[in-house]
């Protein structure tokens, strides 16, 4: 059985609090890798080299939503922990944020009690191919309730969420009672695509203009906010349809912080967080294979007319060590 250790506080604080800062995608995939770095001490996949300043050799480990970077003392049976990153997409998330942050609703909103970005796939799925309505989704996701009205309170929860986030409507049918739901031209891009990615980008784009999440993101950026349980809840009461008590309330608090973690993963959005000490984190984030596209820092910086002119003597002089 091995150990891990750490190489700083920020890398102990992500390892620690794996709900606070990881997404439920990089949780699937990370934990049975720490579980089999724990019991024997290496991981199939991983690449053995060198880092700058790290005695002896070091592995890298590169997943489908993370890359780890650890050392591995087979006498002292320890695995140091020098570096987690999370693999994210380009996607331009500040534009979404500024085109839509002034859109919010004037009614109430509601919360999504579901913080599995993939159940939010899946509901699509099940009413493009014609479960529709809130008993089917009930039953479709095991629902064990015994009464009808409960099977159906559950399959609306996940209709209701794909509705808020523009991924469906409700509507009527021929020889039905109940209300059905059907999808919106976003929704039904998710449904007919084959690529996942292209499913989960579709996905993230929604939750961009999900205005609780906005919010949040516009405050753990711009605003340099901290992403606690209190800050969601401080959204949660400024938006939502009415104040939701005990279990409730905690699960849409629970369900919006996954859904904030996995938007920010999968687009690369910095978002602050807190650490042990009071330090601040941003989780490091890398990209996956496609090319860096252009135009990313749009309006960030102007380029001075003058940036091509030649160097003044003073400034060659420095550079040549005179």
């Amino acid at each position: 059985m091995f150990k891990f250790t750490y190489f700083d506080p920020k890398i102990q604080s992500i390892f620690s609090d794996k709900k606070a800062f990881c997404d439920l995608a990089v949780k699937q995939e990370l934990m049975p890798v720490l579980e089999v770095l724990k019991q024997v001490g290496e991981v199939e996949g991983a690449v053995c080299g060198a880092k700058p300043g790290v005695p002896g050799l070091v592995y890298e480990l590169k997943g489908r939503t993370f890359q780890i970077t650890y050392a591995v003392d087979f006498q002292t049976k320890k695995i140091r922990l020098y570096e987690f990153q999370q693999i994210s997409h380009f996607i331009n998330w500040k534009i979404s944020l500024n085109q839509n942050l002034h859109k919010a609703k004037e009614k109430p909103i509601y919360i999504p009690q579901i913080g599995d970005p993939q159940k939010f796939i899946k509901t699509v799925e099940l009413i493009h191919n014609g479960t529709n309505t809130a008993k089917g989704l009930g039953v479709a996701f095991g629902s064990g309730a015994k009464k009808e009205k409960d099977v159906a309170r559950r399959g609306d929860y996940l209709g209701r969420s794909v509705i808020e986030i523009g991924l469906a409507r409700r509507g009527s049918a021929k020889n039905q009672s109940s209300n059905i739901y059907i999808l919106t031209e976003r929704g039904n891009r998710i449904a007919q695509s084959n690529d996942q990615e292209t499913r989960e980008r579709l996905l993230v784009e929604a939750l961009l203009g999900f205005y609780p999440i906005q919010m949040i993101l516009e405050k753990t950026t711009r605003d340099n906010q901290e992403l606690t349980k209190e800050l969601i809840q401080e959204v949660i009461s400024l938006v939502s349809l009415g104040d939701a008590g005990g279990a409730t309330n905690a699960r849409r608090v629970s369900s919006l912080r996954a859904l904030v973690n996995w938007v920010s993963r999968w687009a690369g959005i910095p978002i602050r967080r807190k650490g042990n000490d009071g330090v601040q984190l941003y989780i490091p984030q890398i990209y996956g294979d496609q090319l860096r596209p252009f135009g990313l820092c749009a309006g960030e910086f102007t380029v001075p007319d003058d940036f091509d002119a030649p160097l003044s003597e003073n400034l060659l002089s420095a550079f040549e060590g005179k």
